[in-house]
């Protein structure tokens, strides 16, 4: 059976898998621990804030304990918190509060069934057997040759912080060194940055970081808007695209101009 997975994201929205291949493992913010949590990225983390212990040789199934001084947060079949000094059995779907970050534990597998899919929610590379349903999904064209998957923490664009994710491409054809080619349709080039197209060799995968911008103008009014990510290789595998959407909700945005007008014969 192949190890548990622990996916952790920030208080941003940035996004980082773990395997948990130990039978011991620190979670905290010193950098001695296996699983650091930055405080740069989160407060609320102390500098050995979690053990865990793999229970009876399944890596599939951990004793939680809270070695910090603040409580941690446990979401399960029924929700609870972990008061310092306490424990508890976790496993594949429970998800932990700690400070400003979330940890979200999956089962790992083996080979994965590559779906072209977006995912909502704190998952990692194989986001097509997580916890979390998929987000709204208006289209999905997938490829033979293209595993493509579309991962973002939550579906709402906010004026005040941009929204991280990641999208994660896999060859799944047999041409080896081959450069892939990413477009997002549906926002103008100033409210996305997204990394370079990888080149990848047969079952290998990457993922590249998308961080969206809300537009903060009224071109792109609020409410519900699509955006669609396309992946290509027009050279080794010409005409084969694989396209994942993402409906987003993008909130208003509020500019305001105040002008002072003296009153007739107050002033010049």
């Amino acid at each position: 059976m192949n190890p548990c997975k622990v996916g952790i994201t920030d208080r941003d929205g940035w996004y980082k898998e773990f395997e948990l291949g130990k039978n011991l493992i620190y979670i905290g913010s010193d950098p001695s621990n296996d699983i650091v949590l930055s405080i740069s990225r989160g407060a609320g983390i102390a500098p050995r804030h979690l053990q865990l212990v793999c229970t009876q040789g399944d890596r599939q199934r951990y004793h939680v304990v809270n070695l910090g001084d603040t409580d941690v947060a446990l979401s399960e079949a029924g929700n609870r918190v972990l008061g310092p000094r306490s424990a508890a059995d976790i496993g594949p779907g429970d998800r932990l509060q700690v400070g400003e970050f979330t940890l979200v534990f999956s089962a790992g597998t083996g080979e994965v069934g590559w779906e072209t899919a977006a995912v909502i929610g704190s998952q990692g590379p194989e986001r097509g057997r997580a916890v979390h349903q998929p987000a709204a999904v208006q289209e999905q064209y997938g490829s033979a040759v293209i595993g493509l998957r579309l991962f973002l923490p939550h579906a709402t664009l906010d004026p005040a912080r941009p929204l991280a994710g990641a999208i994660t491409l896999r060859n799944l054809g047999s041409k080896p060194g081959v450069q892939f080619k990413l477009e997002v349709e549906g926002l103008e080039p100033d409210c996305y940055e997204i990394g370079p197209g990888p080149i990848l060799f047969p079952s290998a995968e990457k993922e590249v970081p998308l961080r969206l911008h809300h537009p903060r103008r009224p071109q792109l009014p609020a409410g519900e808007h699509r955006i669609a990510i396309h992946a290509s290789a027009p050279e080794a595998y010409p005409g084969e695209i694989a396209t994942v959407s993402q409906v987003l909700r993008i909130l208003p945005f509020y500019r305001h101009t105040l002008r002072l007008v003296a009153p007739e014969g107050k002033g010049d």
